[in-house]
């Protein structure tokens, strides 16, 4: 039986590549940019994530922002220690452009100390966790992060949607009152 544990941290087991729900599937998962410079990591990261995620590699910041340009990612993991720019320097560029501000951020990192953890959150990431990592809770934040933003969007939606139905009733209120 060949299991992997699912975004939900639980195992299941795995589609065929060929099969039509996987297909129909992976044209509906989320889009994630991985940036990081060492290729190892780049590697294990995108083996975790391919089963539950459309996964896009990146070996620099540079190639985040035009992998961006052609599409806005559901998220970014990001490296901190990267040459040229380095994680903290992406961030704030995303988080500057308005096309990019509101992409959730997850640090992923062997920097760990303390410091650069609260600078990446102040900076606006969503998450910061360090290598070595625990696959299962890592995938379980992203699902979290994603879930949470999804909801984000969802009352949003509501939230307009009540706006535009109160702006309506008091026409309405306002034409029989004439």
């Amino acid at each position: 039986m060949n299991s992997k544990f699912n975004a939900e941290g639980s195992k299941s087991k795995v589609d065929a590549e060929g099969s039509k729900e996987a297909k129909e599937a992976k044209s509906s998962r989320k889009k994630i940019i991985i940036v990081d410079d060492n290729m190892s990591y780049l590697s294990i990261v995108r083996n975790l994530l391919k089963p539950f995620y459309e996964v896009y590699p990146a070996p620099s910041a540079a190639k985040l922002f035009k992998l961006a340009d052609k599409f806005i990612p559901d998220l970014v993991l990001l490296d901190v220690n990267m040459p040229v720019m380095n994680g903290f320097e992406a961030i704030e560029v995303l988080k500057e452009n308005p096309r990019y501000k509101d992409i959730p951020v997850v640090f992923l990192t062997a920097k760990d100390d303390e410091t650069s953890a609260m600078k990446g959150l102040e900076l606006g990431a969503s998450d910061y966790v360090t290598k070595p990592f625990y696959g299962p809770l890592l995938l379980r934040r992203i699902s979290n992060i994603l879930l949470i933003e999804q909801q984000k969007r969802d009352l949003q939606s509501n939230n307009a949607t009540i706006v535009q139905l109160r702006e309506q009733l008091e026409h309405e209120s306002n034409q029989h009152s004439i």
